[in-house]
């Protein structure tokens, strides 16, 4: 019961104070530094928790490339191929797409940023398909179940 009195009190002592003065280390500095700022701040000499924000990034900063120029801001589009996976298949066209979700065509891979596939709700690696316009080719030896939902996410960024 001593040593855990002991602990307390030791601990208790220490709160507020530096307890390694000769240490430089970045996280001893830091944290000396944390201390010396709550200390300043206190308004009583209580051992309160005065939380202060105190951000890296501040997205409200807007910094100008030149003088009267403020960048316009970059949109993106999303369009998406939608289809049921069939039993054995591993070719989908513009034919399959479900238009009644809202499906678009194939597009071609050169004319957008970047594309997704996704099988089932999963993203799947690059290495397992290829598209071409109009065409989308899944080389994996493992098909997709039947009636599965295969969407391809095409992203355009516009400049």
């Amino acid at each position: 019961m001593n040593e855990k009195q002991h602990c307390y009190y030791s601990s208790r002592e220490l709160r507020g104070r530096d307890p390694y003065p000769n240490c430089h280390c970045h996280h001893c500095n830091k944290e000396r530094k944390r201390i010396h700022e709550g200390n300043e701040n206190s308004t009583s000499n209580t051992n309160t928790f005065n939380p202060t924000f105190n951000p890296i990034f501040n997205p409200s900063i807007t910094i100008n490339i030149s003088p009267g120029y403020t960048p316009t801001p970059i949109g993106v589009e999303t369009v998406q191929y939608i289809t049921l996976a069939e039993e054995g298949k591993n070719v989908y066209t513009n034919k399959d797409a479900l238009k009644q979700y809202g499906s678009s065509d194939i597009l071609d891979p050169d004319n957008v940023s970047t594309l997704n596939l996704f099988v089932n709700g999963v993203l799947q690696p690059p290495s397992i398909y290829n598209v071409k316009e109009g065409i989308l080719h899944l080389e994996s030896s493992d098909l997709p179940p039947k009636d599965a939902p295969i969407t391809l996410l095409f992203v355009t960024v516009k400049r």
